[in-house]
């Protein structure tokens, strides 16, 4: 409170913010937060899809340095081994000397990765395409392809976002077909090629057994 004099008396001039004032700036505020969360939400969702590509991407990198290392063949979506008292160890597994971290295989909206049932396995996101990697016959049938039998590589799909629910190791288009997909990146989801690439895709872009078999 500042006092002055004037005509005669002291008037006393009182500084501060009026009851209109304030309720104007939280009206304005109001209105910007409005506007701006929806912006910072998007950029949220789209910085986590840009992660879980980079995910996928590297684990079509581990699975290009196993196929490598085991004569051209693809990582087996499990190997029936049940030394360990289950049916076999997961390609999650199999695939981790040549992964970085175990959170690779993990989404990051993914808040309950699965484990397959009756494997020895580890939390897990991402599905496999049983179409290229499926070993049936506890051993005696190998259908892990070979890279030198495939064509269309750029074409086919080897890893997807898949749902927490499924309990699995991936999925076969011809009896899932997408419904193990788990679109969790605003209605897109992640799938990586055999070639090496991998870019989020709308549900009726992948729906053609053309992406899943060979």
């Amino acid at each position: 409170m500042t006092t002055v004099a004037g005509s005669g008396r002291l008037r006393q001039l009182h500084s501060g913010f009026t009851l209109i004032e304030l309720l104007v700036v939280i009206a304005i505020i109001a209105i910007l937060v409005a506007i701006l969360f929806p912006v910072f939400a998007r950029a949220k969702s789209s910085g986590y899809k840009a992660a879980c590509i980079s995910q996928v991407k590297q684990l079509l990198a581990a699975s290009q340095m196993y196929c490598t290392d085991f004569g051209r063949r693809l990582v087996p979506a499990r190997n029936w081994d049940n030394s360990q008292g289950t049916l076999g160890v997961t390609w999650c597994v199999l695939l981790q000397p040549y992964l970085a971290s175990e959170q690779i295989i993990i989404c990051p909206v993914d808040g309950a990765p699965q484990s397959a049932r009756n494997s020895t396995d580890l939390p897990h996101s991402y599905g496999i395409n049983y179409g290229l990697t499926y070993l049936t016959g506890y051993g005696h049938a190998h259908l892990a392809r070979s890279m030198s039998s495939l064509e269309r590589v750029s074409e086919l799909i080897l890893f997807f976002d898949m749902k927490s629910s499924v309990g699995a190791m991936g999925s076969s288009y011809v009896a899932h077909r997408l419904s193990r997909v788990a679109f969790r990146h605003d209605d897109w989801a992640s799938f990586g090629f055999l070639d090496g690439h991998a870019k989020p895709l709308h549900a009726n872009q992948v729906d053609d057994g053309k992406f899943w078999i060979p």
